[in-house]
């Protein structure tokens, strides 16, 4: 297992994702948020709800890929007062992380506007994919999305749970363990960067229709 932080200087960090009925903020609304709060002095606690929302608009991609009908569409609801009130005692002063993470933090954005709620989370946000970038790559490229990023670095992944907001939550955390791990290897070592890493083959990452692949379309709806 990586290292846990508990330098007390370090920030709080909360890896987030969201789920939403499609790619357009002024449309489409989230169906599923998550997020794990992780102190300074290491420890970690998980949230996770379904805001009330409408399918009014949703893109059938989007719920496809969600497994909305299936595992979304049942589950009782939070109104956005309540849930926002958790999102903003466990994002004081933090720092987001995620994959497209100004997608998620747009729609975590409007969701506070919507109950008169100012978030007060650093205005920095944190990309895995782009963390991991010097690590799997030879030069700059498009970032990869959650399950490109576990299949790169080695980050065990079942396709089955993908597009889970908590899930996706936690294997980008996990992801972002491993750079760091990884990163601490070289130091100790004083190695050089590992050889580039060839994205893995996806489907979702080959682009088609607007909606579709995740560069950067549907990596929004992967990492958010």
């Amino acid at each position: 297992m990586p290292e846990r932080p508990s330098d007390p200087r370090a920030p709080r960090l909360v890896f987030v994702d969201t789920e939403a009925t499609g790619l357009d903020h002024r449309v489409h609304q989230l169906t599923e948020v998550a997020w794990v709060v992780r102190e300074p002095d290491g420890t970690e606690r998980t949230r996770r709800f379904v805001p009330e929302h409408t399918l009014e608009g949703a893109e059938a991609k989007a719920l496809e890929l969600t497994r909305y009908h299936e595992l979304l569409a049942d589950e009782p609801r939070t109104p956005d007062a309540e849930w926002v009130d958790v999102l903003l005692g466990d994002t004081e002063g933090a720092v987001l992380v995620g994959v497209v993470p100004d997608f998620d933090a747009r729609h975590l954005l409007q969701a506070c506007q919507r109950v008169g709620r100012t978030p007060t989370w650093d205005h920095h946000l944190l990309d895995v994919g782009t963390l991991a970038m010097p690590l799997l790559a030879a030069a700059p490229e498009v970032p990869r999305g959650v399950a490109s990023l576990c299949t790169s670095l080695g980050v065990p992944h079942d396709p089955e749970r993908a597009h889970g907001a908590l899930y996706d939550a936690q294997q980008t955390m996990r992801c972002f363990d491993r750079v760091w791990e990884l990163l601490r290897g070289l130091r100790a070592d004083d190695a050089p960067l590992p050889p580039p890493v060839p994205r893995p083959p996806s489907s979702r990452e080959t682009p088609a229709a607007p909606s579709a692949g995740d560069e950067p379309a549907a990596q929004q709806v992967e990492g958010g």
